[in-house]
């Protein structure tokens, strides 16, 4: 049981430095965009999809990436399956667009009244 908890916090760790490394590229290449929302948006959603997690099992309480869970179940089990981790992604996803929206509003209130 102990090497399982190891193995456990070694997965989350080579995960979130890999979505981390990720997500840097990510930054810098939406750095180029022109577009002033759209780069708020990517970041957002991207952020979302790689650090929602949920529940590997049912009847577990071990966690793993949402859209791994997603993608898994929907090949090992069925569709059907895949519905159970998808509701919490499609809930972050929504909710990553309000923020990212917010904050775009939030910085040209901030800029109009810099100006």
């Amino acid at each position: 049981m102990q090497s399982e908890v190891a193995n456990y916090g070694l997965f989350w760790l080579a995960y979130l430095s890999a979505a981390a490394v990720f997500y840097l590229v990510l930054w810098k290449a939406t750095d180029l965009l022109a577009s002033r929302w759209l780069p708020y948006l990517i970041r957002a959603v991207a952020g979302a999809v790689i650090l929602t997690p949920w529940y590997t099992n049912s009847n577990d309480s071990l966690m793993a990436p949402a859209l791994m869970i997603v993608i898994l179940d929907g090949i090992t089990i069925g569709s059907e399956a895949a519905t159970r981790s998808i509701v919490p992604l499609i809930l972050a996803i929504v909710f990553a667009i309000l923020l990212a929206t917010a904050i775009l509003i939030f910085v040209k209130i901030k800029n109009r009244i810099n100006k």
